[in-house]
C-alpha cells in the first residue's frame, strides 16, 4: 500500500536541499567580511602635510619601544589590586575597551589591527580560519621597515604570514587543556626580546587564562593563579632597565562569561580593560573611561609614526596621547579627523557629507586649529592658546565620533539575491514536505516525492534566464563565473519545489465543486499543535530568544501534564462509572502510580543543579548516575553487551576520579597523569567491544551462516539490533563527555521518553477511534519538546558563550579540528541526537498485541520509515526556516547581531545535526530493512 512505502530517500532529498538553502542565506546575510561600497584606494593613504595652507611637521615615533600584552580573556574586573597588584597601582592610566561582538579572537585581533568591525559569521571562522589581513597596522609597519615581534596564539600567524621580524607562535592555540605552558613559552621569548631591543613593536598574547575559563569556568582557584602570572610578567617589563621610553598596554582580545565561554554579549564579555604604563607617567584620571577596541588602531598607528589603515573607523583614545607635544597632538586629532571624512565623503557623497552637523564641527575645529599653531610655534602658551586647543579638540572627538558611529552603521551589507535564493529553497522545501506528510492523496496525484523530469528542465532553463539577468543587473555577486553556474542548481530546484507547493496548495485551497475534497492522512490534535505553534510565534522576540529556555520548560511539561489529564479523563469516561468521588479517586490514583518515574525524573533533575556542588554528593550523584544508565541500557542487550557497557560505564567514574571532578583512590600526581590515558585506551576497547557484540547480528546472513549452520535472524530484527547498538554506545560516550552533574540527563530523557511514550499509549488505546498515527504523531511531538527541554536542561542556551569546549579535549594531546567538532556536537545535542534514536528504535521494538490493535493496519513499526522520518523532519525545518523569515524582518534590529543571529546559527546547526543523524539511520533502513 502507498502508505507503507518507505520514504526515507524522499525526506533525505528535502533535507538536503534544506541545508542549500540555509548555507545560501546564511552567504547572502553573512558575508565573508565587510565589503564596503566605495572603492578603498579611492580615500588617500598619505598624512596630511598643511592645513589652509600652513604646513604641518609629522610628528616622530612617541615611544622608541611599544609592547601590547594581550591576555585572551582578560574580563575588566580580573585586573584588580587583588588579583593583579603590580598591573593595578602601577598603571598610569586605567581605562575600559567596549568589544564589539563576535566576543572571539579572530575577529577581535581584527578590529586591533585594522580599527574596523568584523562580520559576526567571523565567529564561525574562527577555528581554523586562514584568511589574510591586506591592510593593518602591521602592514603599515612593515612598508616603513620597522621591526614586530610576536610571540603566542597562532591566529596571528594566519592574519599576518609576513608582517613580523621575527615570531614564535604557540602551534596548539585551540587545545584549551594547555594552561601553563605556551604562556611558559611566551614568557620566555619576552625575556629574550627585552634583551635584543631592536624592536618597534612587541606583541604578546598569552591564552592559559582563556584555557582555564572554557575548561574549569571563570570560578576555578586556577584563575587566580594566572592572573598572578600575568602580573609576574608584566613587572618583568616594567623593572627591565634597557628601556627608557617605553609603552606598554596591557589588555584583552574579549572577556570571560560567568560560565567561562565567550562569544556572547554580556558586559563580562564585551567590556576588556585598558591599562597604560610608561616611564613618564602621569596621574591617573579619575573614573574608568570607556572606548571602542577599535579606537586602538588609529591611536597607534600615531604613536608609531604610521600612516592610519585605510579600513579604520575608530577614534583617537586621549588618554594615550598625554606624551605628545601640544601641536603634535593637535596634529594626530586632524589627520584621524580628515582620515574618517573621506571616508564619509567616498561612503555618503560629498553633498551629503557638506550638509552634516559634523561637517560644521569639522571646519570650526581646522580653523581653530591653524589659529593654535602661530602662537604655539612661536612658543606662546597663554590662556587664549589653551582656549583655542580645548575648543579645537572637542570639535575634532566629536566629529570623530559621529562620523566612526555613521560609517560603524553602514558596513551592514545584505546580499538580497542569496538570501532570497536561500529563503525560497529552504521555505519550499519545508512546505513541500508538511504536505506530502499531510496529503498523501494530494502526494500521489502530484507526484510529490518523485523526481518529475519534464518539470525539472523547464525549471533549469528559467533557471538559467533568471541567473544571467541577475547577474546583468547586480541582484546576486558571485567571485568567478564558475561561482555564478553553480547557482543554476539551487535556482531551478527552488523553482522547481515552488511549483509543486503552488500546486498542491491550489489544490487544498479549491473548494470540493471542483476538485474532489482532500483529506488529512494524518490526525492532528489540536492541544499539540498549539503548544508547537506558540512556541513558533515566540522566536519574533527578542526576550523568548534570550530565555528560550522557560518557553521549553513550560510548553513541555504543561503538554505532558494535559496529556495526563485527558488520558485520564478517557479513562474515566470508557470505564462508564459513576462519578461519585470513590471510583474517582482510585482511577486518578492508578494513573499517577502508572506516571511515578515521571516524578522521580523531575525531582531528580531539581535536585541535580544545587548537589552537584559538593564534592561529595556529586561522586554519589555520578554513580547513580552511571548506574540507573547501565540499568536502562541493559534493556537494549544481552548479556555479553551489559558487561561491555558496566565496564565502560566504571572506567568513566575512574576517570573522572583521576581528573579530581569526584572522589577516588589518592594517588600521587604523577601516577595520576600516567594512568589517564590508559584509562581512556580502556574505554575505547569496552565501546569497541559493545560495538562488535551489537554488529555481529548482520554478520551471519553473510558470511557464517552456511558455515555454521546458523538461522539467519529477520531483516527487522538485525535492524533493531544495529540501530541499539549504536544507541548503546552514543550514550556511553556522551556519559564520557559529559559533565558530571550533566550524566544524570542521559537515563533520565531515556526513562522521561518512556514514561511519555506509555503515556501517548494509554492516550491512544482509550480514545474512542483508535489511530496508530495519532499514536504516531503524539509520539514524535512529544519526543521534540522533551529533547529541547533537556537541551535546556544541560545548560545550553541561545549564546555562543554556553557552548562548552572542553569535552572535545578529552583524550586529546594536540588539537585535531575534526575530533573536537565530532565530540563537542556530540555532547551540546545530545538530548537531540538521543532522542530521535531511541524514538527510532522503540518504534520497532514496540509490540502492541497486549492492547489487541496488531490488525490494524499500517502495521505500527512501519511508519518508522514511512511515517516517522518525514514527519520528526518537518517538525525540525519548518521553525528553522520560519525563523530564517524573520531574520529578514529583523535585519536593522538593535539586537541582531547580540541575540537573533546567535539563534539562527544554533537552528541551522541543529538541522545539520540532525540531517548526519539522519542520513546514518537511512543507510541503516536502505542495507537491512526488507519488511513487505
Amino acid at each position: 500500500m502507498e502508505h507503507q512505502k518507505s520514504r526515507m530517500g524522499y525526506t533525505l532529498c528535502m533535507l538536503t536541499l534544506f541545508i542549500c538553502g540555509a548555507v545560501l542565506f546564511l552567504i547572502g546575510f553573512f558575508p565573508a567580511s565587510y565589503t564596503a561600497s566605495e572603492a578603498e584606494n579611492s580615500i588617500p593613504n598619505d598624512r596630511p602635510t598643511t592645513i589652509h595652507g600652513v604646513r604641518l611637521e609629522t610628528p616622530p615615533p612617541s615611544y622608541d619601544s611599544l609592547i601590547l600584552f594581550l591576555v585572551d580573556a582578560l574580563r575588566e574586573d580580573f585586573a584588580s589590586a587583588t588579583s593583579m597588584p603590580v598591573a593595578f597601582s602601577r598603571a598610569c592610566e586605567k581605562l575600559t575597551l567596549h568589544v564589539d561582538i563576535p566576543t572571539v579572537t579572530m575577529p577581535r585581533l581584527k578590529s586591533i589591527t585594522t580599527g574596523t568591525l568584523s562580520n559576526f559569521i567571523d565567529i564561525a571562522l574562527n577555528v581554523g580560519h586562514t584568511e589574510q589581513l591586506e591592510d593593518s597596522l602591521l602592514h603599515r609597519l612593515k612598508q616603513r621597515n620597522r621591526i614586530v615581534s610576536f610571540a603566542g596564539d597562532h591566529t596571528w600567524i594566519n592574519l599576518f604570514p609576513s608582517e613580523f621580524t621575527r615570531h614564535a607562535e604557540n602551534n596548539d592555540s585551540f587545545f584549551v587543556n594547555d594552561f601553563y605552558e605556551g604562556d611558559r613559552n611566551v614568557t620566555r621569548v619576552l625575556e629574550s626580546e627585552l634583551e635584543l631591543k631592536d624592536w618597534s613593536l612587541l606583541i604578546l598574547h598569552y591564552l592559559g587564562l582563556d584555557h582555564i575559563g572554557h575548561v574549569e569556568g571563570n570560578a576555578s582557584p586556577k584563575v587566580q593563579h594566572k592572573l598572578k602570572e600575568m602580573d609576574e610578567a608584566l613587572q618583568k617589563i616594567l623593572d627591565h632597565r634597557n628601556f627608557p621610553n617605553y609603552l606598554v598596554l596591557l589588555t584583552g582580545d574579549h572577556g570571560m562569561a560567568e560560565g567561562g565561554g565567550h562569544g556572547g554579549n554580556t558586559p563580562a564579555e564585551t567590556l576588556v580593560p585598558l591599562y597604560l604604563y610608561s616611564k613618564n607617567c602621569s596621574r591617573p584620571s579619575s573614573g574608568s573611561k570607556r572606548y571602542n577596541q577599535i579606537d586602538l588602531a588609529p591611536t597607534l598607528a600615531v604613536l608609531l609614526s604610521v600612516e592610519i589603515p585605510s579600513q579604520s573607523i575608530g577614534c583617537l583614545i586621549p588618554e594615550m596621547l598625554q606624551s605628545l607635544s601640544l601641536e603634535h597632538e593637535m596634529y594626530a586629532y586632524f589627520y584621524n579627523a580628515q582620515h574618517l571624512l573621506n571616508k564619509a565623503r567616498v561612503k555618503f557623497g560629498h553633498e551629503t557629507v557638506r550638509r552634516s552637523d559634523y561637517y560644521t564641527w569639522y571646519q570650526n575645529a581646522t580653523l581653530l586649529h591653524r589659529q593654535l599653531l602661530l602662537p604655539l610655534r612661536d612658543g606662546d602658551g597663554s590662556g587664549a592658546s589653551q582656549v583655542l586647543y580645548q575648543n579645537a579638540k572637542l570639535n575634532y572627538i566629536r566629529m570623530a565620533r559621529e562620523i566612526s558611529g555613521l560609517l560603524s552603521e553602514s558596513l551592514v551589507r545584505f546580499d538580497y539575491g542569496f538570501i532570497v535564493l536561500g529563503l525560497s529553497l529552504t521555505t519550499a522545501t519545508s512546505l513541500h514536505i508538511v504536505l506530502s506528510v499531510l496529503f498523501l492523496d494530494l502526494t500521489e496525484q502530484l507526484q510529490l516525492d518523485r523526481l518529475k523530469t519534464r518539470q525539472l528542465l523547464i525549471c533549469l532553463a528559467t533557471a538559467s534566464l533568471l541567473n544571467v539577468a541577475s547577474h546583468v543587473l547586480d541582484i546576486i555577486f558571485t567571485s568567478s563565473m564558475f561561482y555564478g553556474i553553480l547557482l543554476v542548481v539551487p535556482l531551478a530546484l527552488s523553482i522547481y519545489l515552488t511549483f509543486d507547493v503552488a500546486q498542491a496548495l491550489l489544490k487544498v485551497a479549491l473548494p470540493p465543486l471542483y476538485t474532489r475534497r482532500l483529506k488529512l492522512s494524518i490526525p492532528l490534535p489540536l492541544p499539540l499543535l498549539m503548544c508547537f505553534g506558540i512556541r513558533t510565534f515566540t522566536l519574533g522576540s527578542s526576550s523568548f530568544i534570550e530565555f528560550e529556555y522557560k518557553t521549553w520548560y513550560y510548553l513541555g511539561n504543561t503538554l505532558i501534564l494535559l496529556t495526563a489529564l485527558r488520558t485520564l479523563r478517557r479513562r474515566i469516561t470508557k470505564a462508564n462509572v459513576e462519578l461519585d468521588g470513590r471510583h474517582l479517586h482510585k482511577i486518578a490514583s492508578a494513573c499517577l502510580w502508572q506516571q511515578r518515574k515521571i516524578f522521580v525524573v523531575l525531582i531528580l533533575l531539581t535536585l541535580m543543579r544545587y548537589l552537584h556542588r559538593f564534592h561529595a554528593i556529586r561522586s554519589t550523584l555520578l554513580l547513580f548516575s552511571l548506574m540507573l544508565l547501565w540499568a536502562r541500557l541493559r534493556k537494549f542487550a544481552q548479556l555479553p553487551q551489559s558487561c561491555a557497557s558496566a565496564a565502560a560505564c566504571l572506567v568513566v567514574y575512574c576517570f573522572r576520579g583521576l581528573n579530581g571532578q569526584v572522589q577516588f583512590f589518592e594517588l600521587p600526581s604523577y601516577l595520576t597523569s600516567r594512568l589517564m590515558v590508559p584509562t581512556l585506551v580502556v574505554f575505547w576497547c569496552c565501546l569497541a567491544l559493545v560495538l562488535v557484540l551489537g554488529y555481529r547480528a548482520a554478520l551471519p546472513q553473510t558470511l557464517f551462516d552456511k558455515r555454521f549452520g546458523e538461522k539467519p535472524m529477520p531483516p527487522k530484527s538485525v535492524l533493531l539490533q544495529l540501530l541499539q547498538a549504536n544507541l548503546t554506545s552514543s550514550l556511553l560516550l556522551a556519559a564520557l563527555l559529559q559533565k558530571v552533574q550533566n550524566v544524570i540527563l542521559l537515563p533520565t530523557l531515556l526513562i522521561a521518553l518512556d514514561e511519555t511514550y506509555k503515556l501517548c499509549d494509554a492516550f491512544g488505546t482509550s480514545a474512542r477511534k483508535f489511530s496508530v498515527r495519532l499514536l504516531h504523531v503524539y509520539k514524535i511531538i512529544m519526543t521534540i519538546f522533551v529533547s529541547r527541554m533537556f537541551y535546556f536542561y544541560q545548560g545550553n542556551s541561545n549564546s555562543l558563550s554556553t557552548i562548552d569546549l572542553t569535552p572535545g579535549y578529552i583524550g586529546q594531546t594536540s588539537y585535531n579540528p575534526a575530533i573536537v567538532g565530532l565530540f563537542v556536537t556530540l555532547n551540546t545535542y545530545s538530548a537531540e541526537i538521543h532522542s530521535f534514536l531511541y524514538l527510532i528504535v522503540h518504534t520497532l521494538r514496540s509490540d502492541l498485541r497486549s492492547v489487541g490493535i496488531m490488525q490494524l493496519q499500517p502495521p505500527y513499526s512501519v511508519a518508522a520509515d514511512s511515517l516517522i522520518a518525514p514527519l520528526y523532519a518537518s517538525l525540525v525545518m519548518l521553525p528553522a526556516a520560519f525563523y530564517l523569515c524573520l531574520m529578514v524582518g529583523f535585519r536593522y534590529h538593535l539586537f541582531i547581531y547580540s541575540v537573533f543571529s546567535p539563534k539562527v546559527l544554533y537552528d541551522c546547526y541543529t538541522v545539520l545535526v540532525f540531517y548526519f543523524v539522519f542520513v546514518i539511520t537511512t543507510l541503516y533502513f536502505k542495507l537491512f530493512k526488507r519488511d513487505a
